[in-house]
């Protein structure tokens, strides 16, 4: 089936080609015709499509985010970004579409990021912590789960592997903070920043798109977290009391307030590094995906990043290095 990489799209051409639904907004034209508008995703970029005629398929609910579809239409420039009309599409069987071609991977080495991962698990020297990160990671089919996991569906790292990629740099950042202090329980710290975000895991599905399980809505990654080390915690014997609240505490209050979605604000100094090392992993991840993406369109600034509430400054691409040398 026909795939043409997003990346390689070009202006004033037309285009047949399947991709990924990732988002399905039904919308009204002035004179109140309806009309939909999507973004089509695959592994290296994201489309911005309109669908101003015939858009029954979309408008009866036939066709929804998660789906595969062929379209066919022209695609133009406006306001500088490139977009898509729709001319016509039809539903594609998923077991058709090699899924590996729509859903983005994390640009690091999958067995990398376990070796480095796996290497933090061995730094921890507490006999409790440690068991309970074993309970975790110790489990194949949950360390594969785990391997695999977005960090967001939208955010920083919403990739595959992008939730092993966020938890390293938040254990690197963690400790290269934690160097600066005394009295920090590296133990504590290590073990709160390689389960910080766990229930991802649970908060996640990636069948053929990166969606929000029920779970997730219902009741989130940091609640969730929470209760899966109470649970494994209890199990183990002699595990101390004060060690089980504080590293609960350290999960539910990463978020760093409560607006931000923490049940608690950090109290501790375990619980502030966490949630400055967090903040600085997802932001800067953030910044430089913005930044590669304005530089992949010879952009000097990003388009308005959400998370930040305004545009970032990309600054000069790099210079390119010609084949055969090294700058």
């Amino acid at each position: 089936m026909k795939h043409v990489e997003i990346a390689n799209l070009e202006p004033s051409t037309k285009l047949e080609s399947v991709y990924l639904i990732r988002d399905v907004m039904k919308r009204n034209k002035k004179n109140g015709e309806p009309y939909v508008a999507l973004n089509l995703q695959d592994a290296t970029g994201i489309l911005n499509a309109f669908m101003w005629e015939n858009a029954d398929l979309f408008l009866n609910n036939n066709v929804v985010a998660g789906d595969f579809v062929y379209v066919r239409g022209m695609l133009n420039l406006y306001n500088g970004k490139l977009q898509l009309t729709i001319r016509d599409a039809e539903r594609i069987d998923p077991e058709l579409v090699p899924k590996d071609k729509f859903l983005p991977r994390s640009p690091r080495p999958a067995g990398e990021m376990e070796a480095e991962l796996l290497a933090f698990l061995e730094q921890v020297q507490d006999k409790h912590l440690r068991a309970l990160l074993d309970s975790f990671f110790g489990d194949t089919a949950f360390l594969r789960a785990f391997l695999e996991a977005p960090s967001a569906r939208t955010m920083h790292q919403a990739y595959i592997g992008g939730l092993v990629e966020h938890t390293i740099g938040v254990v690197k950042n963690a400790l290269a903070i934690a160097a600066n202090y005394g009295r920090i329980n590296t133990d504590l710290l290590l073990a709160g920043a390689l389960i910080h975000d766990v229930a991802k895991v649970f908060e996640y599905s990636c069948s053929s798109s990166i969606t929000i399980t029920d779970s997730g809505r219902l009741i989130g990654h940091l609640s969730m977290a929470a209760m899966e080390v109470d649970r494994r915690a209890r199990q183990i014997e002699g595990f101390p009391e004060e060690t089980r609240l504080l590293l609960i505490h350290m999960i539910l209050s990463h978020h760093g307030k409560l607006e931000f979605g923490s049940p608690k604000v950090p109290m501790t100094a375990e619980a502030l590094i966490l949630t400055w090392a967090d903040y600085a992993d997802a932001y800067l991840s953030t910044f430089f995906e913005k930044q590669k993406e304005a530089h992949d369109k010879g952009e000097k600034w990003t388009d308005w990043v959400d998370m930040f509430g305004h545009y970032l400054y990309a600054g000069d691409p790099p210079p390119e290095v010609e084949p055969g040398r090294e700058g």
